[in-house]
């Protein structure tokens, strides 16, 4: 699992599951681990680890995965950020494309790659070995994609965020249809994606002081105290419960932390299955598309423009 903030870590623990957690910093990675240690149901049973590995390295992620002592029933993505990334394209160096292309995508397709190569070659050899395990029901392997609103929609000033964050979202749609193919009597995979909107965290604070005005503007977010940001937007911790709540529900499309990421769902579904029964999504998809995504883009169009002048 790899977790860019602790609070994502802390909401994994409490069914006393082991945790095992990887990113590129070891700093903030020990301070993640003390963080779980400290909220398990029962740290004597847990086993609670932390491993320093470059998710945008393929080839160190896989090696970092099949070195561990068990195979992971979970698998949680959630890196990313772009406080070093935002800015006008003109602005921005093509190395800022780059990197936050990896941290990313990069990062999130490597993991997921390498996880599901040992949960399908775990399968085959289990079927090899001839393994006779008491099937109550089947084994659940689960991958979850933590990634952002900025998905369904280009941002004036997010440039280089977004189309990375629209290529996981498009990860996510492949994989839903392509792990049904490894679906077995034994083992049952699942892909879910979350949208989460902005939200207060470590990596939003850094994201407002390198974020051009205009983007403030559109996003809401220029004020002039960080206390009006935390009553303006949820918590991180609030965020991560709802996003595993719904995973447990069995949502593919988890977007219930904000309204206004709902309704940009609606008119971006594609071929991901519609929540619920369906109709919600389909009446509001009419009205976001023919009345609200018209009334925003033109909103934004003059909003560029008049950036533009000043």
């Amino acid at each position: 699992m790899n977790f860019e903030n602790t609070c994502t870590t802390t909401n994994i623990q409490y069914t006393g599951a082991h945790v095992t957690i990887f990113a590129r910093r070891r700093g903030p990675l020990e301070d993640a681990k003390k963080e779980i240690i400290s909220n398990c149901t029962d740290a004597s049973r847990q086993d609670i680890n932390a491993v320093a590995v470059d998710m945008a390295d393929a080839a160190a992620v896989a090696d970092a995965f099949r070195s561990q002592p068990r195979i992971a029933d979970f698998l949680y993505c959630s890196a990313g950020g772009n406080h070093a990334e935002n800015g006008f394209i003109a602005d921005l160096q093509a190395s800022q494309l780059d990197s936050c292309m990896k941290n990313n995508y990069y990062s999130t397709a490597y993991a997921a790659k390498a996880m599901l190569d040992i949960w399908v070659q775990a399968d085959k050899q289990e079927f090899a070995d001839d393994v006779t395990r008491r099937i109550s029901e089947p084994r659940r392997r689960k991958m979850v994609f933590v990634n952002s609103a900025a998905a369904f929609l280009g941002i004036p000033g997010s440039g280089a965020y977004t189309p990375a964050k629209a290529a996981v979202r498009a990860l996510a749609d492949t994989l839903r249809f392509e792990v049904l193919r490894h679906n077995s009597p034994r083992t049952t995979y699942s892909i879910h994606i979350a949208f989460p909107a902005d939200f207060i965290s470590p990596g939003f604070v850094l994201e407002q002081d390198t974020k051009p005005n205009l983007t403030k503007r559109i996003q809401g977010t220029d004020v002039a105290t960080f206390a009006q940001l935390e009553a303006k937007f949820p918590s991180s911790e609030k965020v991560a419960r709802g996003i595993i709540a719904r995973v447990e529900k069995g949502d593919f499309i988890i977007c219930e932390d904000s309204l206004a990421a709902s309704f940009l769902f609606t008119n971006m579904v594609g071929l991901s299955p519609k929540r619920g029964l369906g109709i919600v999504d389909s009446l509001m998809g009419v009205v976001v598309g023919w009345l609200v995504v018209p009334i925003l883009r033109r909103r934004w169009e003059r909003m560029c423009r008049q950036d533009g002048s000043m």
